[in-house]
């Protein structure tokens, strides 16, 4: 910062002297000083934060009467120096430095009436029982305040106690509260009135297919479209969702969702049963009612959505349709073919047997449901799958709930905005529209959606702009409430171990840190064997196989060795991909995504692996043998033998009285060279090594089972006891390795 200050020239010795010493203050503000006089002036250069180099330059300067000190330590110096002209009165005005930041001596919070003790706490971060004990050690406070979740709504009750922890409260007024009210009305995501019954038109049912894996629904789907779908799929099994529309014997159109039958995908069939009709619920009849095949019953139970039983593979010798039905009575599913009003049919899906009477199972219970929409408004949808195609972009399957989606429309899926460029359906044509209960492949997208998301049709990127500010603070306000258990899991922890240290306080130091010691064991605090982890980059091909692949990598639990994802992105693997992996010392993982040769060799030179994966199973071997590379060998007792203390007597070695144990040789044998270990009623009382190993009255290195021989430790002060255990044990290095198999 540069500025004119008017010095004498009995001022410009003499503040070079005292100049050094003044700028080390860093206090900043804008002083003006009124000189008279004109003089000479000379421009001093000098950085007002680090307040180091200091430059004096002559230059002759008309200037105006007033001047600007930038530093509080220059001008009282200006003031201090010796002048050779006459003194004029200096003139200070305190002027605010519109770049400098207001510092407040106390944190500002702000604080709604109504507040409570424990709430107050939180917002402070700071201890509730410290919160509390402000509260009751002030008569005025504890007068008010009854206990942590009384809501105070006397505001100056608020300010003092708020006074009292050293913040200053910031209470907005009644007519703030009532305004920020309406604002967050405004910004809710608008809802349209239903329409009339007249205006809306019968549309296609949409199916999910459901059941455990290997049960057949790929299968079955093959069967209703005629074609081979499971051979388009990596080891047969359902990577992500599939959504095609086929036409029945009777000519109407329904649209299907494959889901994927294995653990790892359950966000992907809850995603289902969330935008479909009706759910195909298909049942091995060989295997039975399985673990996904409960956990579907369930999403159509909490989503209300009506079931179709589809019990497969009746062909197999082995199959049993009656102990089937059975298995599903006993989870609450009450067939038709028991009794009870749940359609069941009974199929083949490789033979193609009673496939037709499920079509018309599925035609009559979506004809009873009298299922109808508005093909007129505006656009409404969900996304089923969203990708990142290498030669085209970004791309998102959009299943039209309501309204036309049409080409050149603008929509807002969750935080992504796009104007829609192309559309095409499931048979690979080009379209212009698609109406509700249709699927289309949407071209177009500035961000890549997320799976799930509602489409919302918008009408300005004003409206786009606002729905996207609202979809991005709920995903922050989910994202902290996924916290909160932790946090409150952490400050319930913090607790117990304060309370364990308050019960040791009047111990003497050394008790005290053994108790501590205690403590940290007895809290099951986190504790690693090592620091091993294995940071790792995920590619995968959809947004659905990365939120299905995240929530399978949080079951991962070892103490061996800690799993940290450090970025999931969907596409293929790029080279800022692998310069990321070469820093951190990464592997990265690819799932159905291609690795090109150029990348792979640039991978090899930076000592990055790649491991491509096209199955969720191979995956999961995969990483558990990256993790076991990288888990560092542990040294392990080896027990060579044992012995038992018969008697203890006194023996004079090199001068000095010691105490040795007369003993029988048990188990193994028992070499003096090795470390020992005294076991007195199971608890370790000695480990180290030995002084002497005697049979008879001869020094031996070696004692066999069954010989009786004389024992002295290495530590003179020790006193055996008759009945004490002595393990003999040398070290051996062990390979653990992480044995992870999620469900």
């Amino acid at each position: 910062m540069s500025r004119a200050y008017r010095l004498t020239s009995i001022q410009k010795l003499f503040i070079q002297q005292r100049l050094s010493a003044a700028v080390s203050q860093q206090n900043h503000a804008i002083y003006s000083l009124e000189r008279m006089s004109g003089l000479w002036t000379r421009s001093i250069l000098f950085d007002s934060c680090a307040m180091q180099s200091i430059v004096v330059q002559r230059q002759l300067l008309h200037t105006s009467r007033k001047q600007y000190v930038h530093d509080v330590g220059l001008m009282n110096v200006l003031k201090a120096l010796p002048t050779n002209t006459p003194k004029k009165k200096f003139v200070i005005k305190v002027k605010k430095d519109p770049n400098a930041q207001e510092q407040t001596p106390s944190q500002v919070v702000e604080v709604n009436r109504g507040i409570t003790v424990a709430e107050l706490s939180q917002k402070l971060e700071t201890d509730l029982d410290q919160v509390w004990r402000t509260v009751i050690e002030d008569k005025d406070l504890a007068k008010h305040i009854e206990n942590k979740d009384q809501k105070i709504s006397n505001v100056k009750v608020i300010k003092k106690l708020c006074k009292m922890l050293g913040v200053v409260p910031k209470i907005p007024s009644k007519e703030r509260l009532r305004q920020m009210e309406e604002e967050s009305q405004q910004m809710e995501t608008p809802r349209r009135p239903p329409h009339s019954p007249k205006e809306l038109v019968p549309r296609p049912p949409v199916i999910t297919i459901m059941g455990h894996i290997d049960h057949g629904k790929t299968t079955l789907l093959d069967a209703l479209r005629k074609s081979n779908v499971v051979s388009e799929e990596f080891g047969g099994i359902t990577q992500h969702i599939g959504a095609f529309t086929v036409k029945t014997s009777s000519g109407d159109d329904i649209t299907f969702l494959d889901t994927p039958g294995h653990a790892a995908f359950t966000a992907l069939r809850e995603r289902g049963a969330i935008v479909t009709d009706i759910i195909v619920l298909v049942v091995s009849a060989d295997d039975g009612v399985m673990p996904q095949t409960i956990e579907s019953i369930e999403h159509a139970r909490k989503y209300n959505v009506p079931l179709v039983i589809a019990i497969n593979k009746i062909d197999r010798p082995n199959a049993d349709v009656e102990r089937t039905l059975n298995s599903l009575l006993e989870h609450g599913v009450q067939t038709e073919l028991n009794g009870g009003d749940v359609p069941a049919v009974p199929i083949s899906a490789l033979k193609g047997e009673n496939i037709s009477e499920l079509q018309d199972t599925i035609a009559a219970l979506a004809e009873i449901l009298d299922l109808r929409c508005d093909v007129k408004g505006e656009m409404g949808g969900r996304i089923i799958e969203s990708k990142m195609d290498t030669k085209i972009g970004l791309v998102a399957t959009v299943l039209v709930q309501r309204g036309t989606m049409k080409i050149g429309t603008m929509v807002v899926a969750g935080e992504a905005f796009g104007k829609i460029k192309k559309m095409i359906n499931n048979q690979g044509q080009a379209v212009r529209t698609v109406t509700p209960s249709f699927c289309a492949e949407v071209y177009g997208w500035r961000e890549l959606p997320q799976a799930g998301d509602e489409v919302i049709e918008v009408k300005s990127m004003r409206k786009a702009q606002e729905l996207i500010t609202i979809s991005a603070a709920d995903r922050k306000a989910k994202e902290i409430e996924k916290f909160i258990p932790m946090i409150e899991r952490q400050q319930e922890e913090q607790k117990e171990i304060r309370k364990k240290l308050m019960e040791v306080k009047a111990e003497s130091f050394f008790k005290f840190i053994l108790a501590r010691r205690k403590i940290t064991k007895d809290g099951d605090l986190p504790s690693t064997l090592g620091e091993c982890n294995l940071p790792i980059v995920l590619k995968a091909d959809v947004c659905g196989s990365i939120e299905a692949l995240l929530e399978m990598f949080s079951t991962f639990d070892s103490q061996l060795c800690e799993l940290r994802v450090v970025h999931h992105e969907v596409g293929p693997v790029t080279e800022a991909d692998v310069n990321l992996a070469e820093s951190l010392n990464a592997e990265i993982f690819s799932f159905n995504v291609p690795v090109s040769e150029d990348l792979r060799r640039k991978a090899e030179q930076a000592n990055v692996v790649i491991k491509e994966n096209n199955v969720i199973y191979t995956l999961i071997d995969e990483l558990n043998e990256s993790a076991n590379s990288r888990i560092p060998p542990f040294m392990e007792e080896d027990k060579k033998g044992e012995a038992e203390v018969l008697q203890v007597f006194e023996y004079k070695f090199r001068d000095t009285r010691r105490m040795v144990a007369g003993c029988r040789c048990t188990q193994g044998n028992l070499q003096r060279k090795l470390e020992y270990k005294v076991l007195r009623n199971g608890e370790e009382v000695y480990k180290g090594k030995l002084d002497s190993l005697k049979h008879h009255k001869d020094e031996v290195d070696i004692i066999s089972s069954g010989k009786e021989c004389g024992i002295l430790v290495s530590d003179e002060d020790f006193i055996f006891e008759q009945g004490d255990v002595i393990e003999c044990f040398d070290w051996k290095v062990v390979k653990k390795t992480v044995d992870w198999a999620p469900d």
